[in-house]
């Protein structure tokens, strides 16, 4: 990736109005993929929406990007239309492919040991969300996760990195049963804690979770130092980010 082609990367979101503005891209995207380096990796982006990360991750220098994005439930319309409005501003070179399928789906028609980096963003909940609501109450819910994910190592290489976030269920607001002035659409019933998640993929054969609870991205490192904790996180948007390898 020369610094060129990231400039262009981000001027295009940004006129998009795909996000608000190059720095708090920059830093969104800095600390996603933190410590994880994607030249020549093989990256999958499970429902990847408009394709930001897929294509940051081919800006970035992966070798291939396979982007799912079934624009069923718990993804808004549009979101193919998004992402060919983007892909069209960017060299067609770019390595990154787009299936609109669901995960499970894709799984049953690829090869073993294939990618380095896996990326849920916003889409752990929504890979079978009766299941995800009933995660901690029934074993046929729970093992319904366990078995999508030990078919997802399947197709990681060894010592593949998978990065998941979302919201946590445990959060101030959903607790006092008043709506979430910062994330006002959210069903917080569909959502887990991160700990809930760290025991189905280590039920599933991953390993060495680490958890990050990002702040507001406007907010820039300031935000980082004084609310990237799990307690205002929980006064706040209850958002965390997930890292663990195969």
């Amino acid at each position: 990736m020369t610094p060129k082609n990231a400039d262009h990367f981000f001027d295009i979101v940004v006129k998009k109005k795909f996000y608000s503005s190059k720095g708090n891209l920059k830093f969104y995207l800095n600390g996603l993929f933190e410590h994880v380096d994607l030249s020549q990796k093989e990256v999958l982006d499970i429902g990847g929406g408009k394709g930001l990360l897929s294509l940051y991750a081919a800006v970035k220098g992966a070798k291939k990007v396979v982007c799912l994005e079934p624009e069923e439930d718990g993804s808004r319309n549009g979101m193919i239309s998004g992402y060919h409005d983007l892909r069209r501003e960017l060299p067609e070179s770019l390595p990154v492919e787009l299936l609109p399928l669901r995960l499970q789906d894709y799984l049953q028609q690829t090869s073993a040991e294939k990618y380095d980096v896996v990326v849920l963003n916003n889409s752990i909940n929504h890979l079978d969300e009766n299941a995800c609501i009933h995660l901690r109450n029934t074993e046929a819910s729970y093992r319904t996760y366990v078995g999508i994910f030990k078919d997802l190592s399947r197709i990681m290489k060894p010592g593949g990195v998978l990065i998941a976030t979302d919201c946590s269920c445990k959060n101030f607001f959903n607790d006092i049963h008043v709506k979430n002035i910062f994330v006002p659409t959210i069903e917080w019933h569909k959502h887990q804690r991160p700990s809930t998640w760290i025991s189905v993929l280590k039920d599933a054969g991953f390993k060495n979770p680490t958890v990050k609870w990002p702040s507001l991205n406007r907010l820039r490192a300031p935000g980082r130092i004084f609310m990237a904790n799990p307690f205002m996180s929980y006064l706040t948007r209850s958002y965390f980010q997930l890292t663990m390898e195969k």
